[in-house]
């Protein structure tokens, strides 16, 4: 999966800084604004009252030739209101009203929601707004100013809210009539604002701005940023392995205590180290040792062997040497007529001495690198064939197993192993030296090229070396293969045999397995690794 493009980290902060300082300063304009906006609400309502009352008295000192208010005849009332002193520059609206709500004389235009409220024809707009007018009945009940708001069409984004005010003329004594006042506040979200509070709001804000500037540039960078960036700056050392890395004391916060944690994480894994470092020296002088008791157990095992062919050997060689002394005794009362005939059987019997110690001083001979080596085997290009010769060849050289026969069963042009020829030769011979003895020097020890099992790795070689002895004890076939483990009698076998040539198969790559289906007689499999001629 393909990483996304890495950004910095001080670029996103300054972004969602600025993001942070646009929703603050938004939401601090309209909680000033809402704050400015009731003040001015407060101020409009007081102004609705202050004119309705002035309006009001206006017109109970007015017209005093005339007691009623009549709305078929509103001159002298609508002077009333035109001689007033308002304020100026203040938009606001002003009806005269009569006891029975019905409009006498106005002041300034009628509200656009009056005009288009579409009442019914039977009965004005401008009646309809004076008879739901609480604040003018209560006004005319109460003899008092009532305050009020009034909003043609409810709701919080669209339709504007008025300050209404209403004062009951009184004239002789008795309510002639009251004036009710309306003065535009704006839409409930936000209504009119005036010069001097523009002013502070827009003061507030660039403060704010300036503050939370201020505050990510130093306070953040300086607590946050520059403690992180020596966090990834030692974490990178600390990957290179830079142990000693050290970050200075951070702040006396969170990031304060991750640096000190991996001030402390740097220690121990400083010491760590140290320490693996001196257990991986002692797993090396311990593998060294390891691989010299391996070597001398292998070299031990091969002594073994060595003195059990032994005596077959000597007796094997005694044959010829015998013959050969007799031919010398003849030559020496010869004339010289038989010289001919008795030299090249001296030279074939001499030979098969020679052929004979050979083999056996080449098996006991210890590896290249010795006994005491620790270090692997010499593997090479070995041709199987061969090595089983040379194994069989030693063992039907003593008595004992004279009458054992081999019957190596191998195709031709069998492919070359990637072995030790001479740890492949140990193994061979100890598998057939266990058989003769098995078949207690009679029977029939059979070497054949078997195929692998089913989901088995290819590029191995698999030999079978069975005989049709008794068998192994089915009791003694799960330990078969470890060490000091014989199921012969005290003195007659060390039970390292099986034990080390299992070892030396799996040294080099292959195995040696006891096939415990095998009808019969005892069957191993010995699966080697072939040699890849193509690489070669």
């Amino acid at each position: 999966m393909a990483r996304s493009p890495r950004s910095s980290l001080w670029a996103d902060v300054v972004l969602n800084l600025a993001l942070l300082s646009v929703v603050t300063i938004a939401v601090n304009a309209l909680l000033t604004g809402k704050v400015v906006q009731g003040r001015e609400a407060d101020l409009r309502s007081g102004l609705a009252a202050e004119v309705s009352r002035v309006l009001a008295l206006r017109v109970a000192v007015s017209g005093t030739e005339v007691d009623r208010l009549d709305a078929e005849a509103p001159g002298v009332w609508q002077e009333a209101l035109d001689s007033a002193v308002l304020p100026e520059g203040e938009p606001f609206f002003a009806v005269l009203t009569n006891p029975s709500l019905e409009p006498v004389a106005v002041l300034g235009n009628w509200p656009p929601e009056v005009m288009d409220t579409g009442l019914e024809p039977a009965l004005s707009s401008q009646s309809q707004w004076l008879l739901d007018a609480t604040d003018l009945r209560a006004a005319l009940v109460g003899r008092r100013t009532e305050r009020g708001e009034w909003q043609a069409r409810p709701g919080f984004f669209t339709g504007t809210v008025y300050a209404v005010a209403s004062s009951p003329v009184i004239r002789s004594g008795r309510v002639a009539g009251a004036v009710r006042v309306a003065v535009p506040v704006g839409t409930p979200f936000f209504g009119p604002v005036d010069r001097r509070s523009l002013q502070v709001l827009a003061l507030s804000m660039v403060t704010s701005a300036v503050i939370l500037v201020l505050f990510g540039y130093f306070l953040f960078r300086r607590r946050i940023l520059v403690p992180m960036e020596a966090l990834v700056s030692g974490t990178k050392e600390l990957t290179a392995g830079n142990f000693s890395t050290r970050l200075p004391p951070g702040p006396a916060n969170e990031l304060g205590e991750l640096a000190r944690v991996f001030n402390d994480m740097a220690v121990a894994l400083e010491r760590y180290r140290g320490t693996n470092e001196e257990q991986l020296a002692e797993l090396r002088e311990i593998n060294a040792d390891l691989s010299r008791a391996r070597e001398d157990l292998i070299f031990a095992e091969k002594m073994a062997t060595v003195g059990r062919l032994a005596a077959g050997v000597a007796h094997e060689v005694g044959n010829p040497l015998a013959s050969v002394i007799g031919f010398v005794e003849i030559l020496e009362n010869d004339d010289g007529t038989m010289s001919d005939d008795l030299l090249p059987r001296i030279r074939a019997e001499l030979d098969r001495i020679h052929r004979i110690i050979r083999d056996l001083l080449s098996y006991a001979r210890p590896s290249e690198a010795g006994p005491d080596a620790s270090t692997e085997f010499r593997v090479e290009a070995v041709a199987v064939e061969d090595v089983i010769s040379t194994a069989a060849q030693l063992v039907t050289a003593q008595p004992r197993f004279a009458q054992v026969e081999f019957d190596v069963q191998l195709r031709d042009n069998l492919p070359r192993v990637h072995v030790d020829g001479g740890r492949l030769q140990q193994i061979l011979l100890n598998l057939f030296v266990n058989a003769g003895e098995a078949l207690q020097g009679q029977g029939r020890i059979t070497v054949k090229e078997r195929a692998l099992d089913e989901g088995q790795e290819a590029g191995m070689l698999r030999l079978a070396v069975q005989d049709d002895g008794p068998g192994v004890d089915p009791r003694a076939r799960s330990n078969i293969f470890e060490p000091f483990f014989t199921t012969k009698d005290v003195g007659s076998g060390t039970g390292l045999g099986l034990a080390v040539s299992a070892r030396i198969v799996e040294q080099m790559g292959g195995t040696l397995q006891l096939d415990r289906n095998h009808p019969g007689g005892a069957c191993f499999h010995l699966d080697l690794p072939l040699v890849d001629e193509e690489a070669s």
